[in-house]
């Protein structure tokens, strides 16, 4: 059984996942190691007893401040494959954004990060237990196209399972500040149809909360029947 725990952020939320061995799912920010660090230090957790970074995607709020965690803690930073060239680079390149309003706010949330080589490419039905950590790969494109969700296994026969879903989904406004449990699209994507058959997907493999990089976490239940609502009248994304 694992143990969610939010990190929270300036823009984004990272967890600390504790099963037989600590996993640190998404590495805020550039300029956030410290507070990450501080922030596990309240459950007993320093750098060096990380076993994984897993990075849900390459976006700066979630890859930035992943090279210097690696360095403080010897883990090895794992990442799709399709989000390797941006984690390279250290640049998210140009936003696909919901409507035309949030092009503002890419000139806040897009900015450069130290970038480098992930070490661990993560790919659909990748189990984590060589890590500490009995949870599934899942892979969810849509907001990016190396986007991955982790499933975490059944706590007891009876139970849900939890799922950590980056930003596939954002929870309410304002970064969660406001109804944070109320499902949303990203504010960005990369393909918005893309993103719905990703919820469903993560759906039929998890049935408790989703936590979310934004806001949250989720039911899954309400998040089926708002899927279900949107389902077809998706906006089309701002372009130019």
């Amino acid at each position: 059984m694992a143990t969610i725990y939010p990190l929270r952020l300036r823009l984004s939320t990272a967890f600390l996942v504790i099963g037989e061995r600590p996993v640190l799912v998404d590495a805020g920010s550039p300029g956030e190691a410290d507070k990450i660090v501080r922030a596990m230090a309240k459950y007993h957790v320093s750098p060096g007893d990380l076993s994984l970074i897993l990075l849900t995607h390459a976006h700066t709020d979630h890859a930035g401040s992943a090279k210097e965690l690696r360095q403080r803690s010897g883990a090895p930073v794992a990442l799709h494959p399709a989000d390797g060239e941006m984690l390279r680079r250290g640049t998210m390149g140009r936003l696909n954004p919901l409507r035309p309003r949030h092009r503002l706010l890419e000139l806040y949330v897009n900015k450069p990060f130290d970038g480098f080589e992930a070490d661990v490419d993560l790919h659909d039905g990748q189990r984590l237990v060589e890590y500490g950590l009995a949870a599934e790969v899942v892979e969810t494109p849509g907001h990016s196209a190396g986007s991955v969700s982790v499933v975490l296994d059944r706590p007891a026969p009876n139970e849900l399972c939890d799922a950590l879903i980056g930003d596939l989904l954002i929870g309410g406004f304002l970064g969660g500040l406001i109804d944070p449990r109320r499902p949303r699209l990203p504010y960005f994507a990369e393909d918005y149809g893309q993103i719905l058959d990703s919820v469903a997907t993560v759906a039929d493999k998890a049935g408790g909360h989703y936590y979310c990089g934004h806001g949250g976490p989720l039911n899954a239940l309400e998040t089926a029947k708002w899927r279900e609502r949107i389902a077809g009248q998706l906006p089309i994304a701002a372009t130019g």
